[in-house]
């Protein structure tokens, strides 16, 4: 934002930039999971609560990073714009 861009594009394009990396990594990994999570595999049968667990992690995470921590810093940003706080640089 040093560079004058405006708050939106701002915002947009790194998000634009790193979603795809960010989706095909949490896809390939839950993907991998998935047999685990299942109990498709011969004897791994106590490792499907961790599956689990990673799965939604890394949904949770995903959602977080793509959709929450913009929205958040779009908000807090332009309040801090509206009410006309500069902070450190």
């Amino acid at each position: 934002m040093t560079d004058g861009k405006p708050l939106d594009e701002a915002i947009l394009e790194p998000v634009r930039l790193r979603t795809r990396p960010i989706l095909m990594t949490a896809g390939s990994t839950i993907a991998g999971m998935i047999p685990i999570a299942l109990e498709w595999a011969v004897g791994i049968e106590r490792l499907s609560p961790l599956a689990v667990v990673a799965i939604a992690g890394l949904l949770a995470g995903t959602f977080l990073t793509l959709l929450v921590v913009p929205v958040l810093f779009h908000a807090l940003e332009s309040g801090r714009r509206r009410w006309g706080h500069q902070g450190a640089t």
